[in-house]
């Protein structure tokens, strides 16, 4: 993988890392509207949001390869488009190093894993 690709990989994972953040402190306030949410596309310079609700959020991040990004985001030789809506797109890292970090840093699964999980390699 080129130092491009890991760059984005590793800036969508950051994103995802504060979209959590805020979800997890309006998730009851704002059940059924919108909240806004930092764009998790892999540019460093990157400081638009999408506005989504919570349960669009929760689909979403039920695949750790899957991020929100607005339209003209999409690293194409990286991720592909799986859903969009006028708002937004959702992207899916292709297979390769790019989609592993994309599960490895995803704070859902790293709870789960505990401490053991990379000490055996």
């Amino acid at each position: 993988m080129s130092s491009r690709e890991e760059r984005v990989a590793r800036n969508e994972a950051i994103s995802r890392e504060i979209n959590e953040e805020m979800k997890s402190s309006h998730a009851e306030e704002e059940r059924g509207g919108y909240v806004r949410m930092v764009c998790e596309c892999g540019r460093d310079d990157c400081d638009r949001v999408v506005a989504i609700t919570v349960e669009e959020y929760e689909s979403l991040r039920s695949d750790p390869r899957r991020f929100a990004v607005v339209r003209d985001h999409v690293v194409p030789d990286v991720e592909a488009t799986v859903a969009e809506n006028d708002r937004f797109l959702v992207v899916e890292k292709l297979d390769g190093e790019a989609a592993e970090i994309a599960e490895e840093t995803d704070p859902r699964t790293q709870d789960d894993e505990g401490p053991s999980s990379s000490s055996n390699q």
